[in-house]
């Protein structure tokens, strides 16, 4: 990847120079490539994110596991690469994908991660309240992963 030598030269120029954060990660926002849906947000670090240019196959890295992981890997949910975009500081990068199996992104079971919305427009005096936008699980998790702890830390 390329140095960032300028403001113009990340900003307006023609090679790929990622700034990663502190613990070297880069926020990616994963997209359905037909519908448009955002599916998840994720990181990458360096090493991800050229397995990820390399393969056209969406790799991550997982904070909770500390590991680089290839989406899909365990339950068949890949995510096919369509298109990679960075955004104009190349800080941030936008995955649209295609979605092999079930279709779906999320390890809880729904199609997208964002399967929840929340109440607006509320005074803020009690716990906030959620609304399922997506009402059923493509998929049951204990039948692809087992009956392994969430990995995902609180």
């Amino acid at each position: 990847m390329a140095e960032r030598s300028s403001v113009e030269f990340v900003e307006e120029g023609a090679l790929l120079a990622p700034k990663f954060d502190r613990d070297g990660l880069i926020p990616v926002v994963t997209t359905d490539a037909q519908s448009g849906e955002v599916l998840m947000l994720g990181v990458m670090n360096a090493e991800a994110l050229l397995r990820t240019i390399e393969t056209r196959e969406a790799h991550y890295w997982s904070r909770s596991r500390g590991a680089l992981w290839r989406k899909g890997a365990t339950s068949g949910l890949v995510q096919k690469i369509v298109e990679m975009r960075i955004d104009d500081d190349q800080d941030a990068i936008w995955l649209r994908v295609r979605v092999e199996g079930l279709g779906a992104s999320c390890h809880v079971g729904y199609r997208s991660c964002f399967f929840r919305s929340v109440e607006m427009g509320l005074a803020i005096q009690a716990p906030v309240a959620l609304t399922f936008v997506e009402r059923e699980k493509v998929f049951d998790p204990r039948e692809i992963y087992g009956d392994a702890p969430n990995p995902t830390k609180l």
